[in-house]
């Protein structure tokens, strides 16, 4: 995909630990996204009302709102919007194995994450 259809393509990175966060905003902007991020669940609630993301990155377990709660948010105003739950639980995918096989979820990334494999999911997908 071009770098300018990249820009077109939105972002929404949620996680409370703030190196993650930042990480990750920073490693898709450089590869031409826009993107929004935020370690603030309350705060994602506003911008996913706000704004039509194509993809979003939401940390299973945050303080405030969950990944969960996020999920079914982000399908309620934008459900063709690709949702990737982001955990360091080993037993993730069984967790959403449901939300998985119902279409809900666009795949679970595993903390630590190999950032080209995250890279590529997230172009495949968009």
């Amino acid at each position: 995909m071009s770098y300018s259809r990249k820009m077109h393509k939105k972002i929404l990175i949620v996680d409370d630990y703030p190196d993650i966060c930042n990480s990750l905003a920073i490693i898709f902007r450089e590869e031409g996204y826009c993107v929004n991020e935020t370690t603030d669940s309350g705060e994602a609630a506003i911008l996913i009302k706000k704004n039509r993301y194509d993809v979003c990155l939401f940390d299973y377990k945050m303080r405030t709102l969950s990944g969960i709660d996020l999920l079914k948010m982000t399908k309620d105003v934008n459900p063709r919007c690709s949702v990737f739950i982001i955990s360091g639980m080993s037993n993730i995918d069984e967790l959403f194995n449901k939300e998985i096989n119902a279409g809900l979820v666009a795949g679970i990334i595993n903390k630590p994450f190999n950032v080209d494999a995250l890279l590529q999911r997230i172009a495949a997908i968009v």
